[in-house]
């Protein structure tokens, strides 16, 4: 089914390239992993055209999802998720442009588009432009990118006004569980996008990122499996949590003063 949607899917003018991203491009795929499809374009595609080729192998769907990117979201006959996302080829690759030759870090995920070009397994390229894109950024990790990145990342953590972890503290104290977690998303956010860095490693995303640090990273702050988990299991309960954040704060930068020495 996958391949007959790819097959209807490259008889759109508007698409120049589709690949399958995700756990199932680079084989970490388990029973619970949906099919991540990425859909390049000129333009974009009407609904009611990807609807009548959808609604052909998908029991039911729910289309134009801007959650994070523009995606339809279907479940096909055996069941499986299928995720489509659609992205504008053009801007896409100015993206990975901006990080990869410009050096320009994000607020988290920097790489992740950079990610998302060399993982991904191209099942269509009309024009060659994604596997020319590809084979142009399939290169050593950048050093300027890397300090840019753990320089940001850090300045918003601990350096910066307000900076996160003082931002989790005062919500620790005030018990405002929304707060705590809003904060708690920010801090491993910042804390994933440097160890990433400091491993020149691009990042794979938001799923399983304690295993793939462990199994993919060779610089981790000690303990670091123990104080996420510690982190995330009092963060609410304990005001005392915040000097958990402190902690990791501590052996991230013991460990990025080692590898930048």
């Amino acid at each position: 089914m996958i391949q007959d949607i790819f097959n209807e899917f490259a008889k759109f003018s508007q698409v120049r390239s589709i690949a399958v991203g995700g756990s199932r491009a680079v084989k970490r795929n388990d029973a619970f992993s949906d099919y991540d499809v990425y859909v390049y374009t000129t333009e974009p595609i009407p609904t009611q055209e990807r609807q009548n080729v959808l609604e052909t192998y998908c029991n039911s769907m729910a289309l134009d999802n801007y959650y994070r990117e523009h995606e339809d979201v279907c479940i096909m006959e055996d069941g499986t998720e299928l995720n489509i996302v659609y992205r504008e080829l053009d801007a896409f690759l100015k993206s990975v442009a901006r990080v990869v030759e410009r050096h320009e870090p994000l607020d988290g995920c920097t790489t992740g588009m950079w990610y998302s070009l060399l993982k991904g397994r191209i099942a269509y390229d009309k024009g060659g432009l994604l596997v020319a894109a590809k084979e142009k950024y399939s290169i050593p990790y950048p050093q300027p990118l890397r300090h840019n990145i753990i320089s940001y990342h850090m300045n918003l953590i601990k350096y910066g006004m307000p900076s996160l972890t003082a931002q989790m503290e005062k919500a620790m104290k005030r018990k405002d569980m929304v707060n705590i977690n809003q904060c708690a998303h920010r801090f491993l956010a910042s804390y994933f996008d440097i160890i990433f860095a400091l491993n020149e490693k691009q990042h794979p995303g938001e799923k399983r990122l304690i295993q793939t640090c462990q199994e993919e990273c060779k610089i981790l702050p000690v303990n670091f499996e123990l104080n996420i988990r510690l982190l995330l299991n009092t963060m609410f309960k304990d005001p005392a949590a915040s000097a958990v954040v402190d902690l990791m704060v501590t052996e991230l930068e013991k460990v990025i003063g080692l590898t930048l020495a």
